[in-house]
């Protein structure tokens, strides 16, 4: 990974995307780009010239303070740009300048809607989602940029469908790119119901069983078909009666990202979610990667 954006806003979700960007890059050493995007100003000649030529200044001015706190925030951290960026929306700034600067991975902060240590997308995030062509990595609220540890081990969520096994070598690369180890976990979730079922809970936890064992042999087979992989590759399965006791069953590293792998629903070489892959990110106690789809 040689570039890394940030959508940086001057408030706690700025702070939180900075956070991660230098977890991110700790190892790498890439470069770290930090844009605020601005609102376009109307460059021809007009009756309003003046209140045009007196908003750009203010806007100008609001992007140079904004850039000034993120130096602040960031302080000695180096291998560090600082760019605003005029288009008609974050999104279309974000994924425009992210092109330009040759970004491989985007990273955002989260909505203040959501609880503490865990994610929560906003419209800006949302929007991104749909439409970028690299990875978008998001911060938990109050991660901070002077208690983030580096990156120490990617763990990719594994649905153990064939449909999946470009995510787990998407993965693969970015733990490669980072310098990190990496870990498969499946998912055997079944949430709480109200009634019992027709057949029974005791027929439901033996099909819940058995798919713990499928799901223990497809990642065992595929962590044999990559055992040249250094450092080793770690698998997991991760049971509950939902996705927050699943995630709590898990060990969780101090400066640990999470990786979904998009929806296979969405278009091609897109970043999309799926209704799991939300599940899972809002249960998330870690930052969240979401890896495009490879056509």
């Amino acid at each position: 990974m040689k570039t890394c954006l940030v959508g940086y806003t001057p408030d706690y979700a700025g702070q939180e995307a900075l956070a991660l960007a230098v977890s991110l890059t700790a190892h790498s050493g890439s470069n770290i780009v930090v844009c605020t995007v601005i609102p376009e100003v109307w460059g021809h000649p007009s009756f309003g010239s003046s209140v045009d030529q007196d908003y750009g200044k203010f806007l100008a001015e609001h992007a140079a303070n904004a850039l000034d706190q993120a130096r602040a925030q960031l302080g000695d951290v180096p291998n560090a740009r600082f760019i605003k960026y005029g288009a008609s929306s974050a999104t279309v700034g974000l994924t425009e300048a992210a092109k330009q600067e040759g970004a491989d991975i985007i990273v955002l902060g989260s909505s203040r809607s959501g609880s503490t240590g865990r994610l929560s997308m906003g419209g800006v995030s949302s929007e991104i989602m749909h439409v970028a062509e690299i990875p978008v990595a998001m911060a938990p609220r109050d991660h901070r940029v002077k208690t983030s540890p580096p990156i120490s081990r990617l763990t990719c969520a594994y649905s153990g469908l064939e449909a999946a096994s470009g995510t787990v070598l998407e993965a693969l690369g970015m733990a490669t790119a980072l310098g990190v180890p990496l870990r498969l976990v499946s998912f055997a979730v079944r949430d709480r119901q109200m009634y019992p079922s027709l057949v029974g809970y005791q027929a439901e936890r033996v099909i819940a069983d058995e798919w713990r064992l499928q799901a223990e042999v497809t990642l065992e087979r595929i962590r044999e078909q990559l055992s040249g992989h250094e450092p080793p590759i770690e698998v997991a399965v991760a049971e509950g009666e939902t996705w927050d006791d699943a995630m709590n069953h898990l060990d969780w590293l101090s400066g640990e990202v999470l990786a979904l792998g998009s929806s296979r629903m969405g278009m091609l070489q897109r970043v999309f979610l799926g209704s799991n892959a939300n599940k899972i990110m809002r249960a998330s106690p870690v930052p969240v990667m979401i890896l495009p789809k490879v056509s």
